[in-house]
């Protein structure tokens, strides 16, 4: 099931609504219809009352409403040089354990809303990610049981300012550059977790301006997403609705020689094979 959540006017409440075949069915009144967070909190009964939903439901234009980020999240958290291609390109060892940042909670934003760059940045990168929602609360989780605690999957465009020279990773740098508002697009669907039975064998790409720059499977993983669960929860607990971002792999622009950055204008299209793609374009405040 892939679910989305949207306004279906301007300045509406945001409602819940399922996909199928191009057109959105919203869910309706049901308290576990509040949110996806919530959908996913309630568990599989409400799971399937959503089904039902848009099994029996009216369909609207997937292209007449505005989309907002599939949830809230209020630990957004990304691993840095997870991919074998990516850290073998740059000759950087692979990690022991994952190498976290953190973005915010206005860094996510929905589909077809720009991503505005503020004037203090220069250079803007695009990373195709994985991302994963927990859908239930995870403390202390071990990896073999870690996917029990996911609720879906969703596309993220980790959008990263850029230094040059590169500085060391360390979070005073890493922070600034990741964590701005509107820098971590999501959606415009969520896929069930039950739709996705090996996170580990999904298909990610990323366009700029119709010319594609990435495309990887996420089996390059240096860890899974399980191993990431692990890690994470055996310090920070994780909430319904919370976001992991995986990583990204090679094509990006700051590896390009010489290397190459976003401009004001640009369209970015990320997705995972298969579902429906996720675009922002970008816009940006000049001094």
């Amino acid at each position: 099931m892939q679910l989305s959540r949207i306004r279906t006017a301007p300045g509406a409440t945001p409602v819940v609504a399922g996909y199928a075949d191009g057109k959105l069915i919203v869910l309706g009144d049901d308290p576990d219809f509040v949110d996806i967070s919530t959908l996913l909190a309630a568990g599989p009964a409400a799971l399937q009352k959503a089904r039902a939903a848009i099994a029996t439901g009216t369909a609207i234009d997937a292209d007449s409403v505005e989309y907002l980020s599939p949830t809230t999240p209020t630990v957004f958290l990304g691993l840095g040089y997870n991919y074998k291609a990516l850290a073998t390109k740059e000759g950087v060892p692979f990690n022991a354990h994952p190498e976290l940042f953190a973005k915010m909670p206005g860094s996510a934003v929905g589909h077809d809303r720009p991503v505005k760059v503020p004037a203090v940045i220069d250079k803007v990168d695009y990373e195709a990610e994985l991302a994963v929602v927990i859908g239930k609360q995870a403390s202390r989780v071990k990896a073999a049981e870690a996917l029990d605690f996911v609720g879906g999957y969703t596309i993220c465009n980790d959008l990263t300012a850029k230094l040059i020279p590169r500085p060391p990773e360390s979070g005073s740098v890493v922070i600034p550059l990741k964590a701005v508002d509107t820098f971590g697009p999501m959606g415009p669907t969520l896929v069930t977790a039950d739709e996705v039975p090996d996170p580990q064998a999904l298909m990610l790409y990323c366009r700029i301006n119709g010319e594609e720059k990435q495309r990887f499977s996420t089996d390059d993983m240096v860890h899974s997403v399980s191993e990431a669960i692990e890690y994470i929860t055996a310090r920070i607990t994780l909430n319904p609705g919370d976001v992991i971002t995986t990583g990204t792999s090679l094509g990006i622009g700051i590896i390009e020689v010489p290397p190459v950055f976003l401009n004001p204008g640009d369209v970015m299209e990320v997705g995972i094979e298969g579902y429906p793609v996720l675009r922002n374009r970008i816009e940006w405040e000049r001094a």
